[in-house]
Parts: structure tokens; sequence; C-alpha cells
């Protein structure tokens, strides 16, 4: 019994090790679909560390979709009614601003409203131009932030 207990365990080994997929294949192979809808008229050269290195990097963004970025902090305050509070501020912002996001985050016993995804800091100082009127405690903060849209 112990010697077949041995055998599965050894002819498991490189089912577990090799059946293991990071991922990359999973999320597309960037380099074999642009090869594909060229027909093949482009074709690419490259080391396989090359390769895989571009395809954990596409996995690990498809894991983490964001950037860093700024947004503007709208709101702060921890105490018994800071969680109503902050509903109250991100509601208000909502009405007065609809195009833009908001994000309401619990972070240490402090409620905050963040609003905003900007790239660079002189679009959230634009931004910040104008929601200074309503919220005149706004100010800028780095943040990780989400994609924007590239539509637009």
């Amino acid at each position: 019994m112990r010697l077949f207990a041995f055998t599965l365990f050894i002819l498991l080994i490189p089912l577990v090790i090799f059946g293991q997929d990071s991922g990359e294949k999973s999320s597309g192979d960037v380099f074999r679909n642009i090869e594909d809808k060229s027909g093949n008229n482009i074709r690419f050269q490259q080391d396989s560390a090359v390769h895989n290195l571009v395809l954990k990097h596409i996995a690990k963004n498809r894991r983490n979709p964001q950037i860093d970025g700024y947004r503007i902090r709208i709101f702060a305050d921890l105490g018994t009614q800071a969680r109503e509070e902050s509903e109250k501020a991100r509601a208000e912002f909502y009405e007065e601003f609809p195009e833009i996001p908001v994000y309401r985050e619990y972070d240490d016993s402090w409620w905050k409203v963040y609003v905003g995804d900007f790239r660079t800091k002189i679009e959230a100082i634009k931004s910040l131009k104008k929601i200074r009127p309503e919220f005149p405690a706004a100010f800028v903060v780095p943040d990780r932030i989400n994609f924007p849209d590239l539509n637009e």
C-alpha cells in the first residue's frame, strides 16, 4: 500500500507543477493575435523570455486595473456621524457633478470621499477649480485611479 501511495504521489507531482497556468495563456497572446489578424504578414521573432515577460505584465495589469494618478478629496471625517455625513457628501457631489465618478472609502476609522480619475495633477487642479465653490475643503491627492476611458 505504501508503494502504491508513493508511486501515485510521484506521478502527480509533474501534473501539479506543470499543470499550473499563471494566466498568461488564458489572457490571450497579444503577439499571436497580431500575427493572425495580419494574415501572417507580421511575424515576431524574439526571445521566449521577452515574450513571457510581456504576457506576465499583461496578466498583472488585468488583475490590478489601476494606474498612478490623482483624485480630489472632498470629505474626510471620523466619529459617530462620519458614515452618514460621507454618504451625504457623496450624494451632494453626484447631484452637482454627475459626470465625475465618486468613491467613498473607509480607512482606519476615517470615512473619506474622493472624486475623479485624473492622469495628471493639472487635470485634477482644473476640476478642483470647478468643485471648490461647492466643496471649499477639497484638495488634490495622489492615488491609484481607474483607467480613463480612451474613447472620449
